[in-house]
């Protein structure tokens, strides 16, 4: 299929999934020989990925859809799509259509195969007026996630009245794959999605609506992607589930869980490091634990979210477990993994939420010294069950309960990182940047530590020097060679022995180690 050229932007907000996704999405306007444009303004396609988990990411996706209504009006040449979590149900795309006439284009990542077709039929100087569902281009056939979608023919029916009929509980749509569309890694990590969806019935969360039932992705097709991002310079691989110790559930008896995949991974020459995330309590299993911690190349970090140190809101938020057996499981982690980081999440004034229940989500947070904790204050979500229940919080109390956690939090992150201090610490290197007036190498160790350590000025001048050091800076998803400015064979994707010398909450800094 012959489609025209052009920029692309990818806006993205959200979790590792959302910017996993993008990165795929990236990937197929990449083979199609689109090029990517840093900015909105000089793209002709501009792709909106969504998130709807919080308040506030939803609240920013409305308003550069409103910025990309007033940019069409003033542009013949500018198509928009839009992707992501707030692409729910019918009547969430209905009033979406409504309110932002100027999408072309609504899709799943599932559907990302679309884009060449729709390209092929939208993209001019004088593209048309109205939006395309993947409807309206072809009628995607009912496939199996253990097979890829053939090169579709154009329709010899009209097109379809404009209409997208999601239907997250059937496998008929798939995850643009190894055989097709590998995310092109932009650096020594990459993210590999694992299993799409979620199956949990949590009460504030709107994920599974948007994204799903639990989907796992064939091993097979999981190592072929695997061993490509590893081709392309990927030295470490992030496994990516709403709950990915789900992975395998799904698949056919014999088919291999989480460990198993990590096994055949390990495998893999040039791999040195293997991460995953998020983790579901529930679904972490003695057999999953122990595999892991005998794995060399699975990094020591688990994010285990809690939400809460409460039973009786850890039932209101339909958790599925109670405080007493997540204790039990976080000193299963410790006990058969030494040395591994713990970060987790937390929700302050869920609906209902005593002064006596947020106590004790504190007294959590000091009983086991998490690493990491991210905090988010409620935020009702319309189509989910607590969003039927009075929000009795009030904002100002919520901000003082999350004021709360992040001290508590930050004393404790401080203390646990105060020990790292004196240690050596492999160090996988992902970019260098200049921060108050220094250049610094930025990586992380296994523990999931960001650690710093100086860097010598690139010497190399011009505009396009300038961009590959922004790029490896925020860490932009642009396609680089090996950068000419490396210094003392040191440069993204080495493993460096980097000496600790100071230590905060957020970061650890130090200097390569002499041998």
């Amino acid at each position: 299929m012959s489609v025209a050229k052009g920029k692309y932007h990818i806006w993205t907000v959200g979790c590792q999934m959302n910017q996993a996704d993008s990165q795929r999405v990236a990937s197929i306007l990449d083979s199609l020989g689109w090029e990517e444009s840093p900015t909105m303004d000089a793209a002709n396609l501009v792709v909106l990925n969504t998130c709807s988990v919080r308040e506030q990411p939803e609240k920013r996706a409305h308003g550069q859809l409103s910025l990309l209504r007033h940019a069409k009006e003033q542009r013949d040449d500018l198509l928009v799509a839009m992707m992501g979590c707030m692409i729910g149900n019918q009547r969430t795309i209905d009033d979406l259509k409504r309110r932002y006439p100027a999408v072309d284009l609504f899709f799943k990542v599932e559907s990302a195969d679309i884009l060449p077709e729709f390209l092929e039929k939208r993209w001019t100087p004088m593209a048309g007026e109205g939006c395309v569902d993947m409807g309206d281009l072809y009628e995607p056939p009912v496939t199996s996630l253990t097979s890829t979608l053939p090169v579709l023919p154009m329709p010899s029916r009209p097109a379809a009245p404009m209409q997208i009929t999601p239907r997250p509980a059937a496998r008929d749509l798939h995850y643009p794959g190894a055989a097709e569309h590998v995310a092109q890694t932009r650096g020594p990590t990459a993210w590999l999605p694992v299993i799409l969806g979620c199956n949990k019935v949590c009460s504030y969360c709107i994920v599974p609506s948007r994204r799903g039932v639990e989907r796992s992705r064939p091993m097979d097709e999981l190592l072929t992607e695997a061993r490509e991002l590893v081709g392309q310079g990927a030295r470490e691989l992030t496994l990516l589930g709403q709950t990915v110790e789900a992975y395998g559930l799904d698949l056919p008896a014999g088919s291999g869980d989480l460990g198993d995949l990590m096994e055949r991974l390990s495998e893999i020459d040039g791999l040195e490091r293997i991460r995953f995330m998020t983790s579901y309590p529930r679904h972490m299993t003695d057999k999953i634990i122990k595999q892991m911690a005998a794995l060399p190349k699975v990094c020591e970090h688990v994010n285990i979210p809690v939400q809460h140190g409460d039973d009786a809101v850890l039932a209101r938020m339909r958790r599925g477990y109670t405080i007493g057996e997540y204790r039990q499981l976080i000193a299963k982690l410790r006990a058969w993994w030494p040395g591994v980081s713990l970060s987790t999440d937390v929700i302050v004034g869920f609906c209902g939420e005593t002064n006596e229940e947020f106590q004790r989500l504190l007294d959590l947070l000091e009983e086991v010294r998490f690493d990491v904790v991210h905090v988010a204050a409620y935020s009702p979500r319309p189509g989910t069950l607590s969003n039927k229940w009075e929000d009795d919080v009030p904002l100002a109390v919520k901000k003082a309960r999350l004021h709360a956690v992040e001290e508590v939090q930050e004393r404790i992150a401080r203390e646990i990182n105060a020990a790292y201090v004196g240690r050596v610490e492999e160090v996988l290197v992902e970019s260098r940047q200049h921060s108050s007036g220094q250049w610094q190498w930025r990586g992380r160790d296994r523990a999931n530590k960001l650690v710093f350590f100086p860097a010598v000025k690139p010497e190399v001048d011009g505009a396009a020097s300038a961009s590959r050091e922004r790029d490896q800076s925020a860490g932009a998803v642009t396609a680089v060679a090996t950068p000419p400015w490396v210094h003392a064979n040191v440069r993204p994707g080495d493993l460096v022995r980097v000496k600790i010398e100071q230590a905060s909450a957020w970061s650890l800094r130090g200097a390569p180690a002499l041998e």
